[in-house]
C-alpha cells in the first residue's frame, strides 16, 4: 500500500467521518473508499484537490501533506479566512431551496479559491458597495 492511501485513512480518522461521508465528498462509493484504504485503489490527483479545495468540518486539508506527508495535516488559517470557513460551513448545513443562502455561500467558496491579491480586489469592491449604501442613507 502506498504512503498517501495511508494519509488518506489518517485524514478521514481525524475527521471523524465514516467512508460514505467521505466518498460523498469525492463522488466514490464506500467500498471505493475502502479500496483505497485496503491499497487495491490509489489516491487520484483529483481526490488530492477535491479534499484540499473547501474546508471538510471546519479544516482545511495540507495538501503537501496529503502528497508528501510534509507539513500539518490541517493548514493554519488566517483570522479572516477563519470567518469565511465557518460561515460556509454554517451555510453548508442549511438544507434549504433558498436562492439568497445558495448565492451567500458560492460567493464565499468562489472567494475562497481566489488568490490572495484578488480575495482583496472583491473585498474592496464590496466595501465600497456598502459604503455607498450608507452614504445614501439605505438600510441594509
Amino acid at each position: 500500500m502506498e504512503d498517501i492511501n495511508i494519509r488518506f485513512i489518517e485524514l478521514r480518522k481525524s475527521l471523524k467521518m465514516s467512508q460514505e461521508a467521505i466518498g460523498n465528498i469525492l463522488g466514490v462509493t464506500r467500498s471505493g473508499i475502502s479500496n483505497i484504504e485496503n491499497g487495491f485503489r490509489k489516491v487520484t490527483p483529483k481526490h488530492v484537490k477535491m479534499l484540499c479545495i473547501m474546508p471538510i468540518n471546519g479544516k482545511y486539508v495540507n495538501e503537501k501533506w496529503l502528497q508528501s506527508g510534509e507539513g500539518e495535516m490541517f493548514l493554519e488559517l488566517p483570522p479572516e479566512d477563519e470567518v469565511a470557513a465557518a460561515v460556509s460551513e454554517i451555510l453548508e448545513d442549511i438544507n434549504c431551496e433558498n436562492s439568497f443562502y445558495t448565492l451567500i455561500k458560492e460567493i464565499l467558496v468562489q472567494h475562497e479559491k481566489l488568490d490572495k491579491e484578488s480575495q482583496k480586489q472583491v473585498d474592496l469592491f464590496f466595501d465600497n458597495v456598502l459604503k455607498s449604501i450608507k452614504e445614501k442613507g439605505e438600510d441594509l
